[in-house]
């Protein structure tokens, strides 16, 4: 009487297993770097918009005031005068907080001639690295009287 012999078909599922668990994880591997690359995104877009709503803000205030660094302080409070400059510190939600605490730093320095107002602003991170930097200039009005 002949034998007839089967082929287990173990070594073809281990085969489809072990290639179905490489798809599946390379696929998981270009997924964890889209969302941490989304994540990026959404922090330095996040980063941006605060950086140019006080860059609007700190124009406007140099714009309508006499320049002065308390008139500064006045219109937008939470600053600290330090070194001559306005120093405002931000934690990571970009509140307003204690310098030690600071994630992000936003510091203005105002120069006050006869002719021209300016302030330098510059945004740090944490490690001290400037994010952005911008000089805003506006020429000092005179009235009627200081004109004479």
């Amino acid at each position: 009487m002949k034998k007839i012999t089967t082929h287990s078909r173990s070594g073809l599922f281990l085969t489809e297993m072990i290639l179905s668990l490489l798809i599946l994880s390379l696929t998981a591997a270009a997924c964890v770097q889209v969302f941490s690359a989304a994540r990026t995104c959404h922090r330095e877009a996040r980063e941006w918009n605060h950086i140019q709503e006080l860059t609007t803000s700190a124009g406007e205030i140099l714009e309508g005031s006499d320049g002065s660094r308390e008139a500064f302080l006045s219109l937008l409070p939470g600053g600290t005068i330090s070194d001559g400059h306005l120093l405002y510190s931000y934690d990571s939600r970009w509140q307003a907080c204690s310098s030690q605490d600071a994630v992000y730093r936003f510091i203005v320095t105002l120069t006050v001639s006869g002719q021209e107002k300016q302030a330098a602003l510059e945004f740090l991170n944490r490690r001290g690295e400037t994010l952005y930097q911008q000089t805003i200039r506006f020429p000092v009005l005179l009235s009627g009287k200081e004109g004479a």
